[in-house]
């Protein structure tokens, strides 16, 4: 079996956190606390670093302290004895920086199977009362995180899919049949 062990977390910046040094217990950690603290601020994180994207939906800028332009999460992980960090620098206004072992990634996708989250909060009660697209989404991102070939080929399906549409959308008796075939082949 694979052993992943959350060694440490480092917040700078982050959230409502100006400054934040977390290390973790190899066993269980509980993490406790007043309401509006912090809490699920750290496991948003600890997310983020796991799949470059807020559980909750939320753009990078938004998890940005106020008054600050950028924030950074490090992230101390072993997997099966082998050390990883994971660095993720977020920005107002430019994409974020990503590095593992402070090797640049230039994908989301190679983070992919370090550090895998399933994250179940009050806001995923959506997936639930909301429609199936919901329920396909958080599928689609935790089977990501198993297997990051399949985030590759949901990545080419989408796109696929909206090249079928947009032929599909065009003005009436435009559509090629040969053209319509091609798309749904690589459906």
């Amino acid at each position: 079996g694979v052993t992943v062990i959350i060694e440490s977390v480092d917040l700078k910046d982050y959230r409502n956190y100006k400054i934040l040094n977390m290390n973790f217990n190899p066993q269980i950690n509980i993490i406790y606390g007043d309401n509006a603290q912090g809490k699920t601020n750290i496991l948003e994180a600890l997310y983020v670093c796991a799949t470059s994207r807020s559980h909750k939906g939320s753009k990078d800028r938004e998890m940005i302290r106020m008054g600050s332009d950028e924030a950074h999460i490090k992230l101390n992980v072993k997997k099966n004895g082998l050390p990883y960090r994971i660095d993720m620098h977020l920005k107002k206004n430019k994409s974020k920086g990503i590095a593992v072992n402070g090797i640049p990634i230039k994908r989301a996708v190679e983070l992919f199977g370090i550090l895998n989250i399933v994250c179940f909060s009050p806001e995923d009660l959506s997936i639930i009362k909301n429609g199936p697209a919901e329920r396909r989404r958080f599928m689609d991102m935790e089977l990501s995180q198993c297997r990051p070939a399949y985030f590759y080929g949901l990545q080419q399906y989408n796109s696929a899919l909206r090249q079928r549409n947009a032929l599909l959308k065009g003005p009436p008796g435009t559509v090629q049949p040969e053209m319509l075939e091609i798309w749904d082949v690589q459906l």
